[in-house]
């Protein structure tokens, strides 16, 4: 339809292919609905990305990232899929071939673009409520609305016949029936954008089925064209309702409506239609929502400078990535290597020296890998995993909750979840940091030690180098390090084997200028002698290089 290839809208669409939404993005989404929706949405799903895991991969920021959606659908489907990973390959690469195909074919993107600017994204998604939450219940006094414009009709027949007492009656059906409109409407306005959009949907489905693309024509074309063969009715009826318009005409209309409760007979018809097609259009809703996701993800794809798509391998505990980056530093991060097969990882380093960010990047490379077949990589080589973190767990006031105790209970959910028939990936960072220094180098000795004679692969964090001795023989060991003098900080954030031999921690103090007595003598209690700790590290780094 030319409705929906505008001039305007096709340029609009043109112009934004590969570009970044982000800052758009974080000031229109209400996380909270999406989150809600997800719950309602969510199907039996091999493994759920938990709220701590995303919280602790920053994936709101993610999202917003890779959010090119035009539609409510697409938006919300993106973040149902970032939070649930695949683990059949078949379906992994069926997603790739949509964006690939979408990727390499302007003149289809820029229609589906088109039609699905045209569906939009309104600020809150009644269509998903209506479909996955319930439809409002409807009043008792609902059931009288037929009765009553047959009534008002019936009043307007009587006036030639009755004179005066048809007038009456008329006018009394017309107070009766604009007072029961008014309240009504009440009941109902909140859920009619919601209906509105579903028809909406409706002739969006239908639109893409006339395309007649042949490489989306068995996930999608022909489901769509069904979906709108059968839902022509509820389509016709919600055209009743929620047309705009002005002038005398579009008035005297919408008392024409009132008196004979159109739009009221219509909603409660399109309500008992929704309830009759729900399961149809609950897939058109998530097929609807894929399509325009992995549209989004394409664009995404397009903005990257390194990218590369996942090989899978059978064996367990096996990753090899090459020159990975965070999807949020894709420009500016500094690119790390690492192979870890039939062993775990332990990372020294001092603060601001890359830890975190590369355990965020590790694990965020997983979840890309296992949802959208896409890392931030020049090569990408793993087992599928079920991905669990314990990167920034915090403490609770209202709870009386402690940072330890969070910290304990993070934890304790990896022990719960590790399974020997698929390989966890667990990402910590400072392990047990809440608590004192002989117990946390003890329990992180034990927990690291328990988890790697299991089918885990552990990537963990820490600033104590006596934790790294205790499990040696399970986890091979690494180090980012620095240049700290008095005069510059200088950070590399570059992953390099072996342990990190002194810590640069007093020495980051006096570039800070914390006063000499103080930093002198803390190089006596630790036994290190000024500027020997950063010497030591230069010179492994050298040598690992």
């Amino acid at each position: 339809m030319a409705k929906y290839y505008k001039k305007s809208r096709m340029r609009y669409v043109q112009d934004h292919w590969g570009k970044d939404f982000s800052d758009i993005r974080k000031e229109e989404l209400s996380f909270r609905d999406t989150e809600n929706h997800f719950v309602s949405m969510m199907k039996r799903a091999d493994w759920i990305l938990d709220d701590q895991t995303w919280n602790d991969l920053e994936m709101n920021e993610v999202y917003c990232k890779m959010d090119r959606a035009y539609s409510k659908p697409g938006a919300q489907v993106l973040y149902n899929e970032l939070r649930t990973p695949v683990f059949d390959e078949k379906e992994l690469k069926r997603r790739d071939r949509v964006m690939d195909y979408i990727l390499h074919h302007q003149e289809q993107r820029d229609k589906l673009g088109c039609i699905f600017y045209s569906l939009g994204r309104s600020e809150y998604d009644g269509a998903c409520s209506l479909l996955f939450k319930g439809i409002p219940k409807l009043p008792e006094y609902a059931s009288w609305t037929n009765t009553l414009a047959i009534l008002m009709l019936a009043s307007l027949i009587s006036i030639p016949f009755f004179k005066l007492s048809g007038l009456m009656f008329a006018v009394i059906m017309f107070v009766v029936n604009t007072f029961y409109h008014q309240k009504l409407n009440r009941r109902t306005e909140a859920a009619m954008p919601g209906v509105r959009y579903i028809a909406a949907m409706i002739d969006a489905a239908e639109e893409i089925a006339n395309l007649e693309i042949p490489q989306l024509e068995a996930d999608y074309g022909d489901f769509f064209r069904k979906c709108a063969k059968k839902c022509a009715l509820l389509r016709k009826k919600a055209g009743v309702f929620g047309g705009g318009g002005g002038g005398d005409l579009a008035g005297l209309l919408e008392y024409i409506q009132i008196l004979f409760l159109v739009e009221d007979r219509a909603y409660i018809r399109c309500t008992n239609l929704l309830e009759e097609y729900a399961p149809v259009l609950r897939v058109l809703y998530r097929k609807l929502g894929e399509l325009d996701a992995l549209m989004s993800v394409a664009s995404f794809r397009r903005g990257l400078r390194r990218s590369a798509k996942p090989v899978f391998v059978e064996e367990p505990q096996m990753l090899r990535v090459e020159n990975i980056v965070h999807p949020l530093l894709e420009r500016e991060g500094v690119a790390n290597s690492l192979t870890v097969e039939q062993k775990n990882v332990v990372i020294t380093g001092s603060n601001m020296s890359g830890k975190s960010t590369f355990l965020r990047t590790i694990a965020t490379g997983a979840l890309m890998a296992q949802t959208f077949y896409t890392v931030c990589a020049d090569s990408y080589e793993a087992s599928f995993f079920n991905i669990v973190t314990s990167i920034s767990p915090s403490d609770d006031l209202m709870s009386g909750k402690s940072y330890y105790m969070a910290e304990a209970e993070a934890l304790l959910r990896m022990l719960r979840v590790v399974e020997e028939k698929r390989t966890s990936l667990l990402i910590v960072d400072e392990i047990f940091r809440g608590t004192n220094p002989i117990e946390r180098v003890a329990a992180a000795s034990s927990l690291l030690r328990y988890l790697g004679e299991r089918n885990t692969l552990v990537i963990v964090a820490t600033h104590d180098i006596e934790i790294t001795n205790k499990v040696a023989d399970q986890y091979d060991s690494y180090h980012f390090g620095e240049n700290v003098t008095k005069e510059k900080l200088d950070f590399d954030y570059t992953l390099k084997r072996g342990v990190l031999k002194a810590p640069n921690g007093i020495r980051i103090l006096e570039y800070l200028g914390y006063p000499e007595e103080i930093t002198e003598e803390a190089y006596k209690e630790t036994g290190y002698i000024g500027a020997q700790p950063a010497a030591e590290n230069q010179k492994e780094d050298v040598e690992n290089a």
